[in-house]
């Protein structure tokens, strides 16, 4: 398995983590503190620079569910 490999099964452990963390969750900031201790699988990749926005949208997604 390459380096590059190894940072995308990490990303996508990282929103796996996500997805099942997002419905444990009553706030934003209580599921962004959850995930940021996940911050260490997106090391390497872009995503780790902008991963307050794919937080922010599937808090959104998971709103718009419930609604």
């Amino acid at each position: 398995m390459g380096m590059s490999s190894m940072i995308f099964d990490n990303v996508d452990k990282f929103w796996d983590i996500a997805e099942k963390t997002v419905g444990e969750c009553e706030s934003f900031d209580e599921f962004t503190d959850k995930m940021l201790k996940h911050g260490d699988l997106l090391a390497g990749s872009d995503e780790s620079e902008t991963v307050e926005d794919g937080l922010y949208e599937t808090w959104q997604e998971k709103q718009e569910s419930v609604i």
